[in-house]
């Protein structure tokens, strides 16, 4: 996928269903994918799905490079983080899980990395997600499933520049919609 920020490497957090089909969706735009999760079994799971998925993506048209081959897992977030373009996370929808994940993917990756999380009720905004040298986060939350539904919405929060949202939305998704709460 051509993308105006040089992504090549995309990070993944959480590996539930959502994390799954983010991963499949970028391997088929071409993207290397690092995945993490804590969750026992969370690999094979991720694999097979990305296995079940590959026929569609392929029937919906690759990009150049796409390969599922691309993927590679570890249970180590910090590890899995290291040197990646850009970061979907997509852990569990409560706030001190997210306070934690946040945490700990900004201490892992650059400080222009932009991390998107596809919560889907927690603000961006929420001031105890935010560390204050971290103005990158944005919310990535996609239509589902991601690797079928071309479309995101991506939202910054009162800190977000309109310059990372639109880095979010060239990073993510030629079919997002952005806007800012």
């Amino acid at each position: 996928m051509k993308n105006d920020l040089n992504v090549r490497t995309v990070g993944i957090v959480g590996c539930g269903l959502i994390g799954m089909s983010w991963a499949a969706y970028y391997l088929a735009k071409g993207f290397a994918v690092r995945a993490t999760d804590p969750v026992a079994g969370a690999e094979e799971k991720l694999r097979t799905y990305i296995d079940n998925a590959w026929a569609l993506l392929e029937e919906m048209g690759l990009e150049p490079g796409a390969d599922k081959n691309n993927l590679t897992f570890s249970t180590n977030l910090k590890q899995s983080l290291s040197g990646v373009d850009f970061v979907q996370e997509n852990g569990p929808e409560r706030v001190d899980l997210k306070l934690k994940l946040f945490k700990d993917i900004s201490d892992a990756v650059g400080p222009d990395v932009i991390i998107a999380s596809s919560s889907s009720g927690i603000p961006v905004s929420n001031s105890k997600l935010r560390r204050p040298t971290r103005r990158v986060i944005v919310l990535g939350h996609p239509f589902n499933p991601p690797h079928v539904v071309p479309l995101v919405e991506v939202v910054g929060g009162k800190l977000t520049s309109a310059e990372n949202v639109t880095r979010a939305v060239n990073s993510m998704h030629r079919s997002a919609r952005s806007r800012f709460a």
